[in-house]
């Protein structure tokens, strides 16, 4: 009778060896099992075309992990940075630590988020690039570099969806007469600040969308679209 087939597996990584292992083998440690288990982002960019990692989708993961081999992530905002500090927790001594600097954009008057939603707004888009650094996580680029540059390069190219990720994109869409979801107005905020900041003369126009929509709780999906294709293209029109 043949022997059965068995697939080999990682032997148990013992508490002794991981209290041996200095932060920086510790978190090559994190990194590499964070890789193992195959991290989904649920983010969708309807228009630029791409996915992309959410909080929601790092930290459950990263934390179990993390708290396997006693590392500790203490973020903070000290002086208009986003830093975080990991941690050895054996060995406290032993720290690496990750750096960004802040910028807040903000929000058109209409908009009605106060400076305290401002601010936890931006702590969780800043928490979120943080966890991606200290886990050294590959998004497509975001910004194409122009910023000091006569000549402007051309704008990195997004990875296109996949058929199934149009097929749940299209799946949202499918009732054109229901109110738009937290997706949608969040990309219509997001096109509406984009024209705001190439084109100040358009603030006129971004308030009277927010007062029409009332502070974007009422719009229709199929209108919510047509509007965010009108806003991008007055932006590509602004770029030209």
């Amino acid at each position: 009778m043949a022997n059965k087939k068995t697939t080999p597996t990682e032997p148990e990584i013992s508490r002794d060896e991981i209290a041996a292992m200095n932060v920086w083998t510790k978190l090559l440690a994190v990194r590499q099992e964070f890789y193992a288990v195959g991290a989904k982002k649920t983010g969708i960019n309807l228009h630029a075309e791409f996915k992309y990692f959410e909080l929601v989708d790092i930290v459950p993961i990263a934390e179990p992990l993390f708290s396997k081999y006693r590392l500790l992530l203490i973020p903070t905002f000290p002086d208009g940075k986003a830093v975080a500090l990991v941690v050895n927790a054996d060995h406290p001594e032993e720290q690496i630590e990750f750096i960004i600097p802040m910028q807040f954009i903000a929000e058109p008057g209409k908009f009605r988020m106060n400076e305290v939603q401002g601010v936890g707004a931006a702590v969780t888009y800043y928490r979120r690039y943080l966890y991606m650094i200290v886990l050294d996580l590959v998004e497509d680029d975001s910004l194409d570099g122009e910023s000091g540059s006569e000549e402007k390069p051309a704008p990195a190219k997004k990875k296109p969806v996949t058929t199934e990720e149009r097929k749940e994109v299209k799946k949202k869409l499918a009732d054109p007469d229901a109110n738009a979801d937290e997706l949608q107005i969040n990309a219509l905020k997001a096109a509406l600040k984009k024209l705001r900041e190439v084109a100040p003369d358009k603030d006129e126009f971004v308030q009277a969308v927010a007062l029409k929509t009332d502070s974007f709780k009422t719009i229709k999906k199929s209108a919510c679209e047509e509007l965010i294709m009108a806003v991008n293209q007055m932006i590509e029109e602004c770029g030209e």
